[in-house]
């Protein structure tokens, strides 16, 4: 159809959430324990462990994350070094209740987390509209920007 947005496919999808997912868990990480205090270095490795409110930081400012930047300009980083946008089914921008339930879902489309994503890529797979189950119920799909 013409004018409808393309949408994206499964194997671009899951490399922005490569990139997300590091930017977020790896990157945010080590600013949240470089703050708390709660990064070592020693024996030739470097990390950070959180634990106690650090650790409650640095989920809350992961999940903003996905939000945020989701509900103001319908992007990721990942999704953007890939193309990609978040778009609702009409093709326009989403809500940031959208944007929260979306992301919240996560929590299950990320299952089992030894194999991440792999309920989310089932369900986009399995889908006309390679939707996971977070934009299912949010009403959004992630299409090509053009």
């Amino acid at each position: 159809m013409e004018g409808q947005p393309r949408l994206a496919g499964v194997g671009s999808r899951a490399a922005a959430v490569l990139v997300d997912g590091a930017l977020v868990f790896v990157g945010l990480g080590l600013v949240v324990g470089s703050i708390s205090g709660q990064t070592y270095s020693g024996g030739g490795s470097h990390g950070f462990r959180l634990h106690g409110g650090a650790s409650v930081a640095w989920l809350l400012l992961a999940y903003l994350y996905w939000i945020v930047l989701e509900a103001v300009w319908g992007t990721t980083v990942g999704k953007r070094l890939l193309n990609l946008r978040v778009v609702d089914e009409a093709g326009g921008a989403i809500s940031w209740g959208q944007s929260a339930g979306r992301n919240l879902l996560r929590l299950v489309d990320g299952f089992p987390y030894v194999l991440p994503y792999l309920v989310g890529g089932v369900l986009a797979v399995g889908d006309d509209r390679k939707r996971r189950l977070g934009d299912r119920a949010a009403h959004t799909l992630v299409v090509y920007r053009d």
